[in-house]
């Protein structure tokens, strides 16, 4: 007797290509959590290098750029790249990827050469002493994660079944964030290493993460076996394709399927999104709040290791305890090391119970949220007129990381609530339009803020080391902002099982 799924395929003219699967299905409606873990690290890869690059590269800059009075806006610029390019081309290779015919299947070419190019890219970064130069570089490493990091997301969902997508990308978050704390403990494995060069600080570390790419891509070609979708290495082809869940064969997207896909992009998705926008205000108000919490927080990840460094006066006092350049240099940036760690452990450590707190009946998702921005508010309040004043070259370890914790715990909060109140305000059969509306004010908000910052940074120059501490009191009005937007939002609950709008 056939199964429901198998009779709606039917329905639907599809086609199987003659390929058989190299993987065996789960269950209906099962996880096989050990694969979930091999398919998680290819988006481990994309966090653990850019986690490093986020640390280290206006390290670099800020050396090259010395004198450069405009170096705060050129950093600014470099560290927004990727996101810029990445709004432009993730779509257009995660379509190609649909349509990709391989002996490997759809979405392991994409990753085999992006981490592979990626990787080459990211060892070459260090050793450009000249800006046009590392400039080229960075624009080559940025395309080249850029190849694979749709496919390495999408690589999840087309082997899982769609009643446990939540908990494969729950463990598919979690996989891929360790590769974030991996890479803020590279400085602190550097400073172990005895007797090397200045120069060789700054090249070790984007060796080591290098390396760990190809290990984790090995991994993921002994273990990761897509079904064929051709018999060449990479062929691109105008049918789109995709993954039986029940079978692991591959079928052809019929032509009605494949002309309803294609009229949803382009030029009449953006007048939809526009739409939309202006239609549903609280979903208006939701995505103004998202703009300006990214514009916070990113600004924040692209410019804290030189906050560190400079403000902080973590060179300095280096300096003067080692004696040397390049001791100065490793034992400074695996305390700057210390801080993200402090930053970025705890939100991933409680991403579980923050989430919770928005499934509580008594509480729920949107007051979860004003629990957790009002949280944030007060931390901010304390990092900006208590901390910041009197870390002024004068690091205290114990107070910035206590600060750190109470920033970063409320700020997952919100990110893993917002998701929720994402999905109530979409209306059924939208969540794709609305996510995707979603991810643009997402990027463009990262886009952004790099330069933004960089600009203020800019006009403060006269100040030196001093001019960071503006840092916090930006982060502070953006989320005040952010939060202006939210309490405006009326729906976004779920109640009696129906979604309230």
């Amino acid at each position: 007797m056939e199964n429901k799924d198998s009779i709606n395929n039917n329905s639907l003219n599809e086609k199987f290509l003659p390929y058989q699967p190299r993987m065996k299905p789960p269950q209906p409606d099962s996880l096989n959590v050990k694969r979930t873990i091999f398919f998680s690290f290819a988006f481990l890869t994309v966090l653990l290098a850019w986690s490093y690059f986020n640390f280290k590269v206006p390290l670099i800059l800020d050396r090259i750029l010395t004198g450069n009075p405009f170096k705060d806006v050129l950093k600014g610029f470099i560290m927004a790249l990727d996101n810029l390019i990445a709004v432009f081309l993730q779509p257009y290779f995660g379509d190609l990827s649909d349509r990709t015919k391989s002996r490997f299947g759809r979405r392991m070419p994409f990753i085999i050469v992006g981490i592979l190019s990626s990787a080459i890219f990211f060892v070459l970064i260090p050793w450009i002493k000249v800006f046009i130069g590392l400039f080229l570089i960075i624009f080559l490493f940025d395309l080249a994660m850029c190849l694979y990091r749709s496919p390495s997301i999408a690589i999840l969902p087309d082997y899982t079944p769609e009643a446990v997508y939540s908990k494969g990308s729950a463990i598919q978050q979690f996989i891929a964030n360790m590769g974030g704390l991996i890479g803020f403990i590279i400085p602190m494995i550097v400073n172990l290493i005895p007797n090397i060069s200045a120069e060789w600080v700054d090249a070790t570390g984007f060796l080591i993460v290098s390396i760990l790419m190809v290990i984790l891509l090995i991994l993921l070609v002994i273990f990761v076996k897509e079904t064929p979708t051709g018999d060449k290495f990479f062929q691109i082809t105008d049918k789109k394709f995709e993954v039986d869940k029940l079978t692991y064969r591959i079928r052809e997207v019929d032509d009605i399927q494949l002309k309803e896909v294609e009229e949803a992009k382009g030029f009449k998705s953006y007048r939809q999104a526009i739409k939309i926008i202006k239609e549903h205000r609280d979903f208006a108000y939701f995505l103004g709040a998202i703009f300006f919490m990214y514009l916070a927080f990113a600004s924040v990840e692209a410019f804290f290791s030189s906050f560190a460094m400079d403000y902080l006066g973590l060179y300095q006092q280096a300096l003067i305890e080692t004696g040397n350049v390049a001791d100065a240099i490793k034992l400074a940036e695996s305390r700057a090391g210390t801080l993200f760690l402090a930053y970025a452990g705890p939100m991933i450590a409680s991403a579980y119970f923050v989430g919770m707190l928005g499934q509580a009946k008594k509480v729920g998702r949107k007051k979860a949220v004003k629990i957790f921005l009002s949280w944030l508010v007060a931390s901010l309040l304390i990092m900006t007129l208590i901390v910041v004043p009197i870390v002024y070259h004068n690091n205290i370890p114990i107070l910035i990381i206590t600060v750190l914790t109470l920033i970063s715990i409320p700020w997952m909060g919100f990110i893993v609530n917002g998701f929720s109140i994402l999905w109530a305000l979409a209306p059924e059969g939208k969540v794709g339009i609305y996510t995707g509306i979603y991810y643009t004010f997402n990027q463009t908000a990262y886009t952004v803020a790099p330069i933004l910052f960089g600009s203020i940074l800019m006009i403060f120059t006269s100040f030196g080391d001093f001019r960071y501490i503006v840092m916090f009191p930006f982060v502070l009005i953006c989320v005040i902002i952010a939060f202006l937007f939210f309490i405006k939002i009326k729906g976004g609950e779920t109640k009696s099982g129906r979604i309230s709008h």
